[in-house]
């Protein structure tokens, strides 16, 4: 990707993430800790609190894992190629006053401090974790170019900057692939090779790699090299922290080799030419490693040819069942997340086969990144399935934002054997004519905020559980997700929806009128006011259909049936 291409990438996905989140600035936070930091779009949008009188505070994030607070500032331009100055990164760094203690932050809550800040700070402890002695950081972000002065000013600041050029040299992003890449030559001068004899017959060479030249291979920035890997990159994790800070210490890449487990990468075909200390490969893929080598990627220009690391390629024919095999043991040596694991497990893959069957090829279960999904009419993907069975059959949307749950001590309740591909569609399709008919509600914030359309789905399970037809469909959705059927059910949806939005935006004006402050980040993970809003609206929609029969959802799904 060039810099323009970059450059026209960023300013359309702020724009898009801009409509449903006030400013650019906002907007450009939330992006920059979607892409850069790899929070989830959850943690992103609520960790933003851009606002008057924030105190030149933009964004608060906790890292529980490190102890670390991040308070950011963002500034962001309407125009490529601008310069930015010292001036606001001088005035940042004036926040650090607020934060030198649990009295200093107890200071800002009490000051005139907008209420969307002061929240954010309640609900992180950020007092008590100072006190527990967790390091505050300060992070400036822009999509300018640090000038002269700025530059100079930043290597006296205790400040974490990053302006477009920094930005740009991290930035990777997915798409979708299979192994298609073209054939690299590395130089081994530098290298030590062992070549092992598989009892398997399988050909391995184990060799010693100066980390430069494994940035030769294709498909770094857009992950496609990492596509069979079970996990991708992890973003701001202490092992990638603690990685970076290794490459950055020229002292310590000649021991380097002493400190890495290793690369795995599975190719078509490879060719060692021991006289030129050449290795050509083909059709290659990282199956253990990409947490290093997007880390090698994103301080490439740290790096030096002492840093080598121990990398074992194998040749394996592509369609081949041992790749799975060692995919699944490579990366079990390693510390992988249960998302990772639950992915490959027997209910998932059953899930995935089930969803194919049933739907005919159109509808994909997605259950890892990197596979492929564009020849695919709809995907559902693994966390919003549970997302779904979440809010929809078990009516906690409050906690839908709570993804680790899913994989841990919720999944077995969530993923039980009562649950099925039909069941999972149900609630997608619910949830898709939520997002096909967002316009319907009036408060901006509301439409655009991710927990707040769950509890929505949540409130039209209810009412489909108070009908006679609503019920059967639940109980059994077989019949109505198939031809004629499956297209009345979503007009029928549609319908109701549009129904629903009334006594939803009725309730949210009422809510915000008396109240000073509408905190729609944390109202939507309270259980007492998504239960409140629940029978706001049902109690409203029941009163709306004794007045009109018509209104109810049987009807409703007859009248399509005409």
């Amino acid at each position: 990707m060039t810099k323009s291409e970059f450059y026209s990438r960023l300013r359309l996905e702020v724009n898009l993430i801009k409509e449903q989140y006030r400013d650019d600035n906002s907007a450009f936070l939330i992006w920059f800790l979607k892409n850069i930091y790899c929070l989830d779009t959850q943690t992103s949008v609520d960790s933003v609190c851009d606002g008057s009188r924030d105190k030149g505070i933009d964004g608060v994030w906790v890292d529980n894992q490190t102890e670390e607070i991040y308070i950011f500032q963002s500034e962001f331009s309407p125009y490529d190629n601008k310069d930015c100055g010292d001036k606001k990164i001088r005035e940042f760094k004036g926040v650090s006053s607020w934060f030198v203690d649990e009295n200093s932050v107890a200071k800002l809550s009490a000051s005139l401090v907008n209420l969307e800040l002061n929240n954010l700070l309640l609900n992180l402890k950020i007092s008590e974790k100072i006190s527990r002695g967790f390091i505050v950081k300060y992070v400036f972000v822009t999509n300018k170019i640090f000038d002269q002065n700025a530059k100079e000013f930043l290597e006296t600041a205790d400040i974490e900057s990053h302006d477009i050029d920094l930005i740009f040299s991290k930035y990777t992003y997915f798409v979708e692939a299979d192994v298609v890449n073209s054939s690299k030559i590395l130089d081994l001068s530098n290298s030590s090779t062992i070549e092992y004899n598989s009892v398997s017959e399988t050909p391995v060479l184990i060799l010693t790699i100066p980390v430069r030249e494994l940035l030769k291979l294709d498909g770094i920035q857009d992950h496609t090299l990492f596509s069979r890997n079970v996990r991708l990159w992890s973003g701001k994790t202490r092992v990638n922290n603690a990685l970076a800070e290794t490459i950055k210490n020229i002292f310590e890449h000649n021991k380097f080799f002493l400190y890495h487990n290793g690369i795995s990468i599975i190719c078509s075909n490879f060719e060692y030419d021991l006289a030129k200390s050449q290795l050509k490969i083909e059709g290659y893929q990282v199956i253990n490693g990409c947490q290093s080598i997007i880390s090698f990627y994103q301080n490439r220009e740290m790096l030096t040819d002492n840093i080598v690391v121990l990398t074992k390629i194998i040749k394996v024919d592509p369609h081949s069942d041992l790749i799975q095999d060692i995919t699944k043991n490579a990366n079990n040596q390693n510390s992988i997340s249960l998302k990772d694991l639950k992915s490959n497990d027997r209910v998932q893959i059953g899930l995935q086969r089930e969803f194919l069957e049933f739907f005919g090829g159109k509808v994909f279960y997605n259950i890892k990144k990197g596979e492929q999904i564009s020849e695919y009419d709809e995907v559902i993907n693994i966390d919003l399935a549970g997302q779904l069975i979440t809010a929809f059959y078990r009516e906690e949307p409050h906690k839908t934002h709570l993804k680790t749950n899913f994989y841990s001590d919720k999944y077995e309740e969530l993923f039980s054997r009562k649950m099925n591909c039909k069941k999972i569609y149900l609630a997608f399709l619910c949830y898709s004519v939520i997002l096909d008919g967002l316009e319907k509600i009036d408060n901006l914030p509301v439409r655009g905020y991710g927990l707040a359309r769950f509890s929505i789905l949540r409130i039209i399970r209810v009412i489909l559980e108070d009908d006679t037809l609503g019920k059967k469909i639940i109980d059994n959705p077989d019949d109505y997700l198939m031809g004629d059927n499956l297209e009345k059910l979503k007009k029928a949806m549609t319908k109701m929806f549009n129904l629903i939005a009334l006594d939803l935006n009725s309730f949210i004006s009422e809510y915000i009128t008396e109240e000073e402050f509408f905190d729609y980040k944390n109202l939507f993970k309270n259980k007492e006011f998504v239960d409140k809003l629940k029978t706001s609206v049902l109690t409203s929609h029941k009163k709306t259909i004794v007045r009109h029969p018509e209104d109810k959802f049987v009807n409703i799904y007859n009248s399509f049936c005409k």
